[in-house]
């Protein structure tokens, strides 16, 4: 599916997926590659899961009329670029992070008072989840989300999307040889040094599918999937070897 599949856009990049919750999208640079960034509504404000870097004032005004940012997630270990720059703009915004990547965050991002996802739930408030996803040694984020388009996931490393591979010819054959790329695909590349057990890790999504099977996959790095009309598609990363 298009990346652009969505309800609109704002007037400086935003992608409105879902007007109502809401649920925003947007795609940023982080110089060897893209990546995209989610906003999404909490109980009482903006939930911003890896915040874009190096963007212009217009990136953060956009979202105003959405409502006020109340949290910042650094969605993994490696996903904090953006951190100081909204926390500069947004000074009272909570910040989380998958409990295990919070001592790199911190030390990359030089923030302090990062908080585990655990401690998010009177923010998130009953429409969105921030799963501290199990069977990682860096810690990784599933979002869930209920919108009225139907349960939305976001997903940071684990899975991609991506419609073509790297530029980089030695990235590129990674890519090729662990079968993580192109098209929808598990990311065989991050498990090597950011996940203790690929196959326990494979087999709790799958359950994870199996009590609630979502209708759209946002990845982080590549295009939107609705998967509702084949819900089989995205179960079958989490089944093969």
């Amino acid at each position: 599916m298009d990346y652009g599949i969505g309800m609109g856009a704002t007037r400086h990049g935003w992608t409105v997926f879902d007007a109502q919750t809401p649920v925003l999208t947007y795609r940023y640079s982080f110089g060897p590659g893209t990546a995209t960034s989610l906003a999404v509504g909490g109980a009482n404000g903006l939930v911003i899961v890896s915040p874009p870097c190096r963007v212009p004032p217009s990136v953060f005004t956009d979202l105003h009329q959405y409502g006020v940012v109340r949290a910042l997630v650094a969605s993994s270990a490696f996903h904090h670029l953006g951190l100081r720059e909204w926390n500069k703009w947004f000074p009272n915004a909570a910040i989380f992070a998958p409990a295990q990547s919070i001592a790199r965050v911190e030390r990359q991002a030089k923030l302090h008072g990062i908080q585990p996802l655990a401690k998010a739930s009177s923010i998130t408030g009953p429409r969105l989840e921030l799963i501290d996803m199990p069977h990682y040694k860096t810690g990784e984020v599933l979002v869930r989300i209920k919108t009225e388009r139907g349960l939305v996931w976001y997903v940071t490393d684990i899975v991609m999307n991506m419609r073509t591979l790297p530029d980089n010819r030695i990235m590129r054959l990674v890519f090729k040889l662990t079968r993580s790329g192109p098209g929808l695909k598990f990311n065989n590349i991050a498990p090597l040094f950011m996940v203790k057990n690929k196959g326990e890790l494979k087999r709790w999504l799958a359950a994870e599918l199996d009590k609630a099977p979502p209708q759209w996959l946002i990845p982080c790095h590549g295009d939107i999937v609705e998967l509702g009309s084949n819900p089989a598609r995205v179960r079958r990363l989490f089944t093969s070897s």
